[in-house]
């Protein structure tokens, strides 16, 4: 089964653009990885990458701030930041369905 990554693909690269501009180093760093697993053609891997860094105690959503960024590029990055997820838990879910057929 071939899944299209692009758009997951897009919002990685934007993210990891925002996050380096906003001196997000250790997140931009981090994302970085999953565009690189993506970039060798392990979209799974990188999938699975990308949501670990979703969960627990100073995760991705709890320790985002963008420091001096506008609050237009402050909205960018958080929307991004949820899109990112979404994509990820959907193609997570697509791969599920499709080895319990």
């Amino acid at each position: 089964m071939k899944t299209d990554y692009s758009d997951y693909q897009n919002k990685l690269e934007k993210l990891v653009e925002l996050l380096r501009e906003y001196n997000e180093d250790h997140w931009a760093n981090y994302f970085r990885k999953s565009l690189e697993l993506l970039y060798k053609g392990k979209p799974q891997k990188s999938d699975s990458h990308s949501l670990r860094a979703y969960g627990g105690m100073g995760s991705f959503n709890d320790s985002l701030t963008f420091t001096g960024a506008s609050e237009q590029e402050v909205k960018l990055g958080f929307e991004l930041r949820t899109n990112l997820w979404l994509v990820c838990k959907s193609k997570r879910n697509i791969i599920k369905r499709a080895m319990e057929l």
